[in-house]
């Protein structure tokens, strides 16, 4: 039986882009992967809401949630 294993994306972010991402992992004590397979989740999932309809750029909103026992 073959191993699934998970599918890579290769994405050229601008240099400024990518320094934010890098100072929000570390502040966030993730990776920058981390927030970038959960943004093209979101952004997938808000595709898929609006029956494929968007308008490029897209601007997604985000609804922070509140970490159990944060409060």
């Amino acid at each position: 039986m073959k191993k699934q294993t998970d599918i890579v994306l290769s994405v050229r972010l601008p240099k400024e882009l990518d320094t934010r991402l890098a100072k929000a992992a570390k502040k966030l004590d993730l990776f920058k992967n981390d927030i970038s397979r959960d943004a093209v989740r979101a952004a997938v999932a808000a595709i898929e809401a609006h029956q494929y309809r968007v308008q490029i750029p897209m601007e997604i909103a985000v609804k922070p949630q509140v970490a159990p026992g944060s409060r």
